[in-house]
């Protein structure tokens, strides 16, 4: 009996210090490539931050001025660029207005983490008190407090809808330009 219990002990001390063994090479072996795969990460030149749920807000003396959020975005640092799907840009208007641009996709400039310049690209969605914009591409400068959109807008409001193309919108202002192919279409009151 007590040779049995001699082996039994020597076999699972056995099977101890080899497991041990394997653990510890398998955690030497992915030590070892992630060495080997940092030198490389630091060298490519765009590598892109993947983020989940991705938002963005500045706030500038108590007021928010824009919220940048959107479902997924890669961050491309070295070029101040993030890629964002389904986005959702809001500009706070300082009479306490808002502005909100929707799209499927769309690329945020920053400098220095300030927003430069929104792209927007597929069923653009604006949002402008009680009027709706739509359009397929849209681009929001931020220093020149510009909306645009090169092609086909449609604008609807309370009884109204406009058709045209070539769009500008002067947020601060809230003046509207379009310059090409312009329709309106009135409805009487109800």
């Amino acid at each position: 009996m007590r040779t049995r219990l001699r082996w039994l002990a020597v076999a699972l001390l056995v099977v101890v210090l080899a497991t041990g063994a394997w653990l510890l090479q398998r955690d030497f072996a992915a030590r070892r490539r992630a060495e080997q795969t940092r030198p490389i990460i630091d060298v490519l030149p765009n590598v892109a931050q993947r983020i989940q749920n991705f938002h963005r807000v500045k706030v500038d003396n108590g007021r928010k001025v824009w919220e940048v959020s959107a479902r997924e975005a890669q961050y491309l640092e070295s070029e101040e660029l993030v890629v964002v799907d389904a986005p959702v840009v809001e500009l706070f208007l300082q009479d306490g207005r808002t502005v909100g641009l929707r799209g499927a996709t769309g690329k945020v400039f920053l400098k220095q983490r300030e927003l430069q310049r929104v792209e927007l690209q597929g069923d653009i969605d604006v949002q402008l008190d009680e009027y709706a914009l739509y359009t397929d591409a849209a681009q929001y400068d931020a220093e020149r407090g510009v909306i645009a959109a090169p092609g086909q807008v449609r604008i609807t409001g309370k009884g109204f809808e406009l058709r045209g193309a070539r769009m500008e919108i002067d947020v601060a202002a809230q003046h509207l330009a379009l310059s090409e192919r312009v329709q309106t279409i009135l409805w009487p009151r109800s």
